[in-house]
């Protein structure tokens, strides 16, 4: 994200409105043991445990504010510090990330009041949990408040790889998925075989409304966006990849990543990182 124009400012943006406070907890599911890091939206800040065991993660993302919320897992890079990067990103913006960080997934935007998850391996590292998803007056939530550590120790003992329906594909620029897919629970697997970030962000159209609405709207927002967030994966970098948990009710959707080309400036969206898609 992970959705309208401006749906990143810069690296990552998304859209934005609302009340709340974010709060990470962490527990334990019995299948394979995996960490279900569960995140509370809302605006403006999020409170996050300090520390969690390195292994396969699922992040957990619920929206109780009114804006557009998203969860993005950034993996800072050995030697930065949490403090040098929070710096760089409110001096710098987005364009300090690169030098300074991975981008390792996270849960795409969603709407207020909605719930989405992916699931993440993640290695020892510090780590930042941040949403990039621009308020109203243009200033991205992280700059807000809603950034925070996140310390992972220990060792990454990882079980075979999860089972999934499917793989997508991220590519330059272009995703590779079906234009069908079943309604009901579903984990697919995102790859970016790219050269820069990607993420596969999810927009369920509202009735009678197509892919051309949805890119009016983005082109000249107006009223309320004809579409509602509801998650997807938000930006990996290049080799990267994640799980989707989706549980999509018939209707129509789009595909979409926002996150802009450095050399031209345009969201990826516009050079064919878009894609309408049913789910029956």
């Amino acid at each position: 994200m992970s959705t309208a124009r401006n749906f990143r400012t810069g690296l990552l943006l998304l859209i934005a409105l609302g009340v709340g406070a974010l709060m990470l907890g962490c527990r334990t599911t019995s299948a394979e043991a995996v960490h279900v890091v569960e995140v509370g939206a809302g605006e403006f800040t999020f409170s996050a445990p300090q520390t969690i065991e390195a292994g396969r993660v699922t992040l957990r993302l619920t929206n109780s504010g009114q804006e557009l919320h998203h969860a993005q897992l950034i993996r800072l890079n050995d030697g930065v510090s949490y403090d040098q990067f929070a710096t760089a990103l409110m001096e710098e913006g987005e364009a300090a990330v690169p030098a300074m960080a991975t981008l390792v997934g996270g849960v795409g935007a969603v709407s207020g009041h909605g719930s989405a998850d992916v699931m993440v391996d993640l290695i020892p590292g510090t780590y930042v949990i941040a949403c990039f998803v621009p308020s109203g007056d243009g200033q991205p939530h992280f700059a807000k408040g809603m950034m925070a550590p996140l310390l992972v120790t220990g060792q990454a003992m990882l079980s075979s790889l999860p089972e999934s329906s499917g793989t997508f594909t991220m590519a330059d620029f272009a995703f590779g998925m079906p234009d069908s897919l079943p309604a009901g629970p579903a984990t697919y697997r995102v790859v970016n075989a790219g050269e820069p970030p990607h993420e596969l962000n999810l927009l369920k159209l509202a009735p009678g409304k197509t892919l051309a609405d949805a890119q009016a709207w983005e082109a000249a927002p107006s009223g309320p966006p004809p579409y509602q967030a509801v998650g997807g994966i938000n930006g990996i970098s290049p080799g990267g990849e994640g799980y989707m948990h989706l549980n999509l009710p018939p209707g129509d959707y789009i595909a979409i990543c926002n996150i802009p080309d450095p050399a031209s400036g345009q969201a990826h969206s516009h050079l064919g990182m878009i894609k309408a898609f049913t789910v029956r």
